[in-house]
């Protein structure tokens, strides 16, 4: 099983980079292969060009991270997204990696004016992310944007749709707390 970690965060020190550390220490004792993509060590352009845009229309990219991206993607069994939760959604930066590299005919194509499902291949996605808000605020009052926008209205459409969130609310969680989210975390790639 090949396993492609995106992480978004430019915090070298943050809570994700240690949830990224325990995600392969769990991938590596499973003996399975992994890639990792993050987004800010990458310096990836979250912003669409013009021309861009005139390429996305025809399902290509001139951006040769997106599509060293894709060709890291083709080979994936399984994605984790890791990512701190700002203004209940994900980072702009992993926003437009979804709208540059999820791209018409590399992610899915048109099917009687509806999208549909390039990267089936993709058997298991797991997101975990972080937040100052708790999660059942985020679920119930929040209208679960990452369920609905990230989960749904993305992912599932692009085909992944064995997809599992997972998040750590660091305002209300000790030390100790945070510690045994992260050892818990291996368990999730046995």
């Amino acid at each position: 099983m090949n396993t492609t970690i995106i992480i978004s965060n430019p915090n070298k020190n943050s809570f994700n980079q240690n949830i990224m550390d325990n995600v392969i220490k769990g991938i590596e004792k499973c003996g399975k292969n992994y890639s990792i993509i993050d987004l800010y060590q990458d310096e990836f352009n979250p912003v669409m060009t013009s021309e861009e845009v005139k390429l996305y229309t025809k399902g290509e990219s001139d951006d040769n991270l997106v599509k060293k991206y894709q060709n890291i993607l083709k080979e994936s069994d399984e994605i984790v997204l890791i990512f701190p939760i700002w203004w209940n959604n994900v980072p702009a930066m992993l926003k437009g990696f979804f709208d540059k590299v999820f791209i018409k005919e590399f992610a899915f194509e048109e099917k009687n004016n509806r999208p549909k499902g390039k990267l089936s291949h993709i058997k298991k996605g797991i997101l975990i992310t972080t937040s100052e808000s708790d999660t059942q605020y985020i679920k119930n009052e929040l209208g679960n944007p990452i369920e609905n926008t990230i989960i749904k209205s993305t992912l599932n459409i692009c085909g992944i749709e064995n997809i599992k969130w997972i998040n750590n609310n660091l305002a209300n969680n000790s030390e100790a707390d945070k510690d045994e989210f992260l050892s818990n975390i291996e368990v999730y790639f046995s």
